[in-house]
């Protein structure tokens, strides 16, 4: 079983343990998620089965999407609802304005430091690990990016935001840093992701769904390698040309069979290699040779025969 099927997490299990149950219901021999949900979150968690593990890499760097509602006057542990309350505080009157004044400056590249219950490693040891044992260690700011943050609501004391990020952004580390600013500090109280790596809510299936199934019913939900990466540009590869390129070899190339103008074409273009009926044959990218020419350089070959 190869490909990528979308899950609609419901809040209370692990991004892990989703993954084990879903690789068991479909009989995957591998499988892994695009990005970490925490227990409390729901919304869309995309898992690669099969050879479409080896897509992650490509995916993973791809815009996610998420509704936050913060908790003002309230600050946690854990910088969410699932900590232990260290400290409650008076909401003072807040208009939106405040709010949408504020959060420019938590757009753009940004610096973050990872929070104590997180799965960021110190010495070879994750955050939350040493956490649960009431250390705090130093960590070092991370750099981020936030593509937009919207706010959609205020109703205190909770606040509704929208937020389009890059990976690795921490949306409980984002709550607490607007409560702070807001001077009564804050808390995500409920968090939904919309979309992640290229996939929606509208093609995901919640756990429950998928659990009554029959197996045939849930192999018609699995998204195909080629199509996971269907917004990529794109080359048919015909007869030895195939053999040639699933070999790993380097494919000389025209801006034109990618459906670019030449003054399009960029190197390090990420390009979808498929075969006459439409199957991933590898990833590749693009390149400039010395005497001028365009070349694509496999980086991930998914079938070799």
């Amino acid at each position: 079983m190869d490909g990528i099927i979308v899950i609609n997490k419901h809040p209370g299990p692990t991004s892990t343990k989703v993954v084990e149950k879903v690789k068991r219901l479909l009989h995957a021999k591998k499988a892994g998620h695009l990005g970490t949900l925490d227990p409390m979150a729901k919304g869309v968690l995309p898992i690669c089965l099969g050879k479409a593990t080896k897509l992650a890499p490509f995916l993973m760097d791809k815009e996610k999407e998420y509704l936050a509602t913060i908790k003002l006057g309230v600050i946690t542990t854990t910088h969410d609802k699932e900590g232990e309350v260290l400290e409650e505080k008076e909401v003072p009157p807040i208009a939106r304005e405040e709010v949408e004044k504020i959060l420019p400056g938590f757009t753009g590249e940004i610096e973050q430091i990872p929070p104590m219950y997180s799965a960021a490693r110190y010495k070879g040891k994750r955050l939350y690990q040493l956490a649960r044992k009431g250390k705090v260690v130093e960590r070092s700011p991370k750099k981020v990016v936030v593509h937009e943050l919207s706010c959609l609501e205020l109703d205190p004391p909770f606040i509704k935001i929208f937020i389009k990020c890059g990976k690795g952004v921490y949306i409980r580390q984002l709550a607490c840093d607007i409560g702070q600013l807001l001077k009564c500090g804050g808390a995500l109280w409920d968090l939904v992701r919309t979309a992640a790596c290229g996939f929606t809510l509208d093609e995901a299936v919640t756990l429950k769904e998928l659990q009554e199934m029959t197996l045939e019913e849930r192999q018609k939900l699995v998204i195909p390698l080629a199509q996971a990466v269907k917004d990529t540009p794109t080359i048919s590869l015909a007869g030895k040309i195939r053999w040639w390129v699933a070999m790993g070899n380097v494919l000389v190339i025209t801006p034109q069979e990618l459906g670019l103008k030449t003054e399009e074409i960029q190197e390090g273009m990420l390009v979808r290699l498929v075969d006459q009926e439409g199957e991933l044959v590898a990833l590749g990218e693009t390149v400039k040779s010395p005497d001028d020419h365009w070349l694509c350089q496999p980086r991930r070959v998914f079938y070799a025969s």
